[in-house]
């Protein structure tokens, strides 16, 4: 009722003074607001943009005759945050696979941390080749005990079997080569026979 009997010049003076204890933070709340709205299309738009270019740039990679491993290098460092990042380091990994086992390393840690799970997994599978090969045994079997997708199965086992043919445990490595076998197709069957074979039927 008190409000009702005010009048329209009390009224203002009352809008006033709240505006001058309230606008500033009410104006600096909305411009928040606008520019935050700008913003998230701003880094949408950005995102969008850097994606496009590394996939450009990962493609011209992939086909390049000369300095390919520093071109898809350049693609994993400086477009680290788009997918193409952990593609390229795959790429290079291959590249340098025969002849620099230190580099094609680092290249498949960078890649352990693409968010597709199946290249995360793929980088897991050929660190796991290369860490036999270079003798680190324990590091490849940490590895090959992070859940890996079950359609890599056999692929798995197969490391597995030979991980522990390194390890000079040749009946855990025919037990690891029958479980590759086992989930293989019909492809890679005969492969994976052979490798079993070559170890005789133990005790």
């Amino acid at each position: 009722m008190a409000d009702e009997l005010k009048t329209d010049d009390e009224r203002s003076e009352e809008l006033k003074a709240w505006w001058r204890e309230n606008g500033t933070s009410v104006a600096v709340g909305v411009a928040v607001a606008v520019a935050g709205v700008f913003g998230f299309q701003q880094w949408k738009q950005y995102n969008l943009d850097q994606a496009e270019t590394a996939s450009a740039l990962f493609q011209k990679a992939t086909i390049a005759t000369t300095d390919k491993v520093k071109a898809l290098n350049f693609v994993t460092s400086e477009y680290s945050s788009t997918p193409y990042a952990a593609l390229a380091a795959l790429a290079s990994a291959a590249e340098t696979s025969q002849t620099d086992p230190a580099a094609t390393i680092a290249s498949l840690k960078v890649a352990l941390d693409a968010k597709d799970k199946n290249v995360a997994d793929i980088a897991t599978l050929r660190l796991a080749r290369v860490y036999i090969a270079e003798g680190k045994l324990s590091e490849a079997e940490s590895l090959l005990d992070t859940g890996l997708a079950v359609a890599y199965t056999s692929l798995v086992e197969e490391i597995k079997g030979d991980l522990f043919v390194a390890k000079k445990d040749l009946d855990k490595a025919r037990t690891a080569y029958d479980k590759a076998i086992s989930s293989a197709d019909g492809t890679s069957v005969q492969y994976l026979q052979m490798k079993r074979d070559n170890l005789g039927k133990g005790a």
